[in-house]
């Protein structure tokens, strides 16, 4: 893989960003031999040489997952108000990627195929008749775009720049008013080191809502790198993001009163915003366009997870373009039974946004906690799911289910 110059203009697949979307289906098409003479260009602002996130996910032994796990626990613990438990997720292990490792796998494995350019530039905006990306260093056609840098529909705070995708820097409407339910996940984390060994490296917490609510859904999860060091991340599912002091003093307190620290050192920062929505994504390509990420709708509506999510994804819509030798996006989407109960958590979080700790504690407090995770992976048998629907309190969640199905029908 060698950087391209403008002087190249034609390919047969343009990636108009080269986030986790990107770079995974471009790694996927080169296991194929139906790509391996394709001309294929990835274009995006930044070549990716720092450290600028951290994924995480749960995954059992067999899952085909990249060689890039940097730290992974078999102990989650859960806790919240009158529920405390040390979770058996067997046969998952829950797993931490750091983004710099996985940028960096990716560009070995891409570097090998000279049919693949890298260009680094801004992206203005993308031509969906005529498959042309407009960016600073030129034009670039492509018979296929795959767009992971625009999303047709605005997932943010104008203004926001996303930590997590390229920012939107394009044009896009605001959502329809009343047609989806659209709410951020946003954390700031703390990497904190200790002198004393304070954190067990056995044990990863994977949610503990006993922090004050304060009429939202909040909650914090510690991931232990070792006895003096853990990343210490605080997270909101809400509708709008808190001033940014606000984060800091969070992360303050949980340290000193849950973790009782009266010495440590902040070693690294990361903020994030993820948007979690039932927002109707294409489901076709608009034109020569197909969007894939979160621009596709990859990220778990009613979780947040996308790492995992979106390695299956790229799998399964790369496998069916090589056998079939074009491109069918029907592999893009969710299920529209698994994006119906979505749409309902949504709701129930959006009308009452307190009630997400108590749905939470409700499912891992009922249910054994690998069919919680088996339901959130969208691997369910019917019985699984009947018995995750039964779990949360009932009201809330038949008053969510009757607004979103009136929606639909409207």
């Amino acid at each position: 893989m060698k950087d391209t110059d403008i002087k190249t203009q034609s390919y047969d697949i343009v990636f108009a960003g080269a986030g986790l979307a990107g770079l995974a289906t471009a790694v996927e098409m080169l296991r194929h031999p139906f790509f391996q003479q394709k001309r294929i260009l990835l274009i995006d602002r930044d070549r990716k040489q720092h450290n600028d996130r951290t994924w995480c996910f749960w995954a059992t032994d067999d899952e085909l997952i990249p060689p890039v796990v940097h730290r992974s626990w078999d102990g989650c613990r859960f806790l919240a108000p009158g529920f405390e438990a040390t979770l058996d997720i067997a046969p998952y292990r829950y797993r931490m990627v750091r983004g710099l490792d996985f940028y960096r796998w990716a560009e070995g494995e891409l570097a090998r195929w000279p049919n693949v350019q890298r260009l680094v530039a801004n992206i203005r905006d993308i031509c969906p008749e005529s498959g042309v990306v407009h960016t600073d260093a030129g034009d670039f056609a492509g018979e296929v775009i795959l767009n992971s840098a625009f999303t047709p529909v605005r997932l943010l705070p104008k203004g926001t720049r996303n930590l997590w995708q390229p920012p939107l820097s394009a044009p896009a409407e605001d959502p329809p008013p009343g047609r989806a339910t659209f709410l951020l996940q946003h954390f700031k984390g703390w990497l904190v080191q200790t002198p004393e060994p304070v954190f067990d490296p056995k044990a990863m917490t994977f949610m503990d809502f006993r922090i004050e609510q304060q009429g939202e859904t909040r909650f914090v999860y510690v991931l232990p790198l070792s006895p003096h060091r853990a990343l210490v991340e605080f997270t909101i599912f809400s509708p709008a993001l808190l001033p940014a002091a606000a984060y800091d003093e969070a992360l303050r307190q949980y340290l000193h009163q849950y973790l009782g620290l009266r010495q440590y050192e902040v070693a690294e920062e990361e903020f994030g915003i993820i948007p979690m929505t039932d927002y109707a994504f294409p489901k076709r390509a608009e034109g020569r366009i197909i969007h894939i990420g979160t621009a596709g709708g990859f990220v778990k509506a009613s979780s947040g997870y996308a790492f995992k999510r979106t390695l299956r994804r790229a799998r399964a819509f790369v496998s069916a373009w090589a056998q079939k030798g074009a491109p069918d996006t029907r592999h893009l989407h969710t299920r529209p039974l698994f994006h119906l109960l979505d749409s309902v958590l949504l709701r129930v979080l959006h009308d009452q946004n307190d009630l997400g700790g108590v749905v939470f504690t409700s499912l891992f407090r009922k249910l054994p906690p690998a069919l919680v995770l088996r339901f959130l992976d969208e691997d369910s048998s019917w019985l699984d799911i009947v018995r995750v629907v039964s779990a949360p309190p009932s009201w809330p969640f038949s008053r969510a289910l009757l607004e979103v199905l009136v929606r639909k029908m409207k």
